[in-house]
């Protein structure tokens, strides 16, 4: 390419300068057509004045600038095809000049095009509303569970769009329309939706002009549908699979400045605190979005665009905004059972207070839907209080199950041993063990405390037995827990990503 002539640098010399001086806007664009215009009058009676080696030095610049930018660092920012053209481009405009190489250029375009639009999927692999799927925060309050299943204000207002495959200029275009086309049909009807989660998860790459029109798409949702939130899942904390930033276009960040206010005033969407966790949270943020209030008043400042790292954690801010709208305080009353522990001054035990037995009765009574709270309590009477400190084990793989256990207070982590890399947070209010109690199999898992301290309440394997001889109805809660449990893992939405091998019944 240095070698390529006067023809590449009048060509790209003026915008390469351009670019490289930081000149961007029209005001900058104008100044330099006003200097041009200058130097056509004066030029000829300065040029005497400049070395005639300058000239050629700065062409050679230009040249070995040129090849740099377009063939090595584009490497591994496109696939071999789109690469392969580059090197065809290059080859051609230093054989034979500048016009050979734009017509190598429009067809190196056109046979990539036709390649990647044969062998790509469509970018839209599906389109549905959340009303069939489940977040991991599903033991919620009685009334929270009852505006999210309701059809006028609930899940059915979230709207899930899953990409896949490749997303590059040639389907980018399908892509948008698809999605406003979705949009303009629901819009105005029962079925319009207030929030919408674009997922990247299946998503494999990304070139910058799909990124670009993705950040396009996201001010037209806004102002053209009217949508309240737009979440992006990226699939990774990484961020998007592409090199333009994605994450910071799309999340619109709010400035440090603003930091405080977004903890104090949105903490409660974000699953009790805005910052970011070392494990995962229901918050799995990439970046703390500015804040806003919407258009339908929620009661509570909400961020117009979200980027998450997983479909779990924007269905779960999503089913929060839900709550919000119609009644903020339940949110204040989950992130108020939630609240960190406290130690004795004097023991260096974790209290046990009224207040935290209450917090499990209610953890409880969210496990046993449309049951009364007497006889929730008398259940509760059973249970034992057990503290946990960071990094003890609660039990390990292949122990006895001899207990179902509730997580008041606290994080727990539950992990596979022999398959490295799996594991789940379990969520406060959760019930774990319930299965081997019930079966009299081992543990299928290890559980960890990864919090600075954990309050369980437990339900040993002799008081059990008691309980099924001389109340089974009180015993079939248990049951009933199992079966809840096991029906919202098959309705989990990471079991819906990749294929929805079980229907929801």
């Amino acid at each position: 390419m240095p070698s390529t002539g006067l023809q590449n640098y009048m060509t790209y010399g003026g915008s390469i300068l351009y670019a490289k001086a930081g000149g961007e806007g029209k005001g900058s664009s104008l100044a330099v057509s006003i200097g041009t215009a200058a130097f056509f009058f004066v030029g000829p009676s300065i040029a005497s004045y400049i070395p005639r080696c300058m000239a050629g030095t700065l062409l050679l610049h230009i040249g070995i600038d040129l090849f740099l930018e377009g063939v090595c660092d584009s490497y591994g920012n496109f696939d071999w095809l789109e690469y392969g053209g580059i090197w065809f481009i290059t080859i051609i405009m230093t054989i034979y000049g500048m016009t050979a190489a734009l017509l190598a250029g429009i067809a190196s375009a056109l046979s990539v095009y036709a390649a990647q639009s044969v062998s790509y999927q469509n970018p839209v692999r599906r389109t549905m509303t959340a009303r069939s799927l489940r977040s991991s925060s599903w033991n919620r309050p009685t009334e929270a569970a009852s505006i999210l299943d309701s059809n006028e204000i609930g899940r059915k207002k979230i709207l899930i769009i899953q990409l896949q495959g490749h997303l590059f200029f040639g389907n980018v275009a399908q892509l948008t329309d698809n999605i406003k086309a979705t949009l303009e049909q629901k819009k105005g009807t029962p079925a319009e939706p207030w929030i919408v989660i674009i997922d990247f998860t299946l998503v494999l790459g990304m070139d910058s002009s799909a990124a670009q029109a993705i950040g396009k798409l996201k001010d037209t949702m806004r102002k053209r549908f009217h949508i309240d939130v737009a979440i992006f899942v990226s699939g990774s904390r990484d961020g998007f699979p592409c090199k333009y930033d994605l994450s910071h276009e799309l999340s619109c960040p709010a400035d440090p400045a603003d930091q405080d206010t977004i903890s104090k005033e949105a903490a409660l969407l974000f699953g009790g605190e805005a910052k970011m966790e070392k494990i995962n949270t229901p918050a799995n943020l990439v970046h703390t979005p500015r804040l806003i209030r919407s258009s339908r008043d929620t009661g509570l400042p909400i961020p117009q665009n979200l980027v998450c790292d997983s479909l779990d954690s924007a269905l779960i801010f999503a089913e929060n905004v839900l709550i919000a709208r119609k009644n903020p305080c339940l949110l204040e009353d989950i992130a108020e059972f939630r609240e960190p522990l406290t130690k004795s001054n004097n023991e260096g035990e974790f209290y046990s207070s009224d207040e935290e037995k209450r917090s499990a009765i209610i953890f409880l009574s969210n496990l046993c839907p449309g049951e009364s709270l007497s006889d929730v309590e008398q259940l509760f009477s059973l249970f034992k209080r057990e503290v946990y400190n960071e990094n003890e084990i609660i039990w390990r793989q292949g122990s006895v199950s001899d207990s179902a256990k509730l997580l008041v207070k606290g994080r727990l982590l539950s992990l596979l041993e022999n398959e490295e890399g799996t594991l789940e947070q379990i969520p406060t209010g959760a019930m774990l063990g319930e299965l081997g109690l019930v079966k009299g199999i081992d543990r299928l898992n290890t559980v960890q405390c990864v919090s600075d301290g954990a309050v369980l309440y437990s339900l040993d394997r002799e008081d059990w037995d008691v309980l099924k001889r001389d109340n089974p109805r009180i015993a079939r809660f248990i049951d009933m827990i199992i079966v809840n449990y096991l029906s919202h893992r098959i309705q989990h939405v990471n079991s819906r990503v990749f294929e929805t091998k079980y229907l929801p019944v």
